[in-house]
């Protein structure tokens, strides 16, 4: 019980975040007129009012980041008009392949990867038994 309650504090604190920029921003008339402190006071808790929410179904904090990154990446292009069939299969092509690739390599260790094969690191005490003996 106290896990979900700890789960669903930061995403009602930047729900709230993101609505009181909502409220208090003034907003542009485009995206494209938008400066830098719109851009970001608007994205940056949306984008993690997204993370925290998804995380209460998805339960990995790694796969909500990069379907709330897809989520953010669709918006913009809807936003500048570049939406269409191929831009969203694109985008939602590459969230599927970065999901895949982190779920495969997660739940590997670096021997069972390859990246070091471990028996080819010497023990410190055979090394100083080997100097101190010459």
């Amino acid at each position: 019980m106290t896990r979900l309650i700890l789960k669903i504090i930061p995403a009602l604190f930047s729900w709230g975040i993101f609505v009181y920029v909502i409220l208090n921003v003034p907003y542009p008339e485009s995206l494209t007129r938008a400066d830098s402190f719109q851009l970001l006071s608007f994205f940056i808790p949306f984008f993690l009012s997204l993370i925290f929410s998804i995380n209460l179904a998805l339960n990995n904090i790694l796969r909500s980041i990069f379907i709330s990154f897809g989520i953010i990446i669709l918006l913009v292009l809807k936003a500048l008009d570049s939406l269409n069939l191929v831009s969203t299969g694109l985008t939602v092509l590459a969230v599927i392949l970065l999901l895949s690739y982190f779920k495969r390599s997660s739940h590997l260790t670096p021997i069972k990867s390859g990246l070091t094969s471990g028996s080819f690191i010497p023990k410190l005490t055979r090394w100083q038994k080997r100097h101190l003996s010459s």
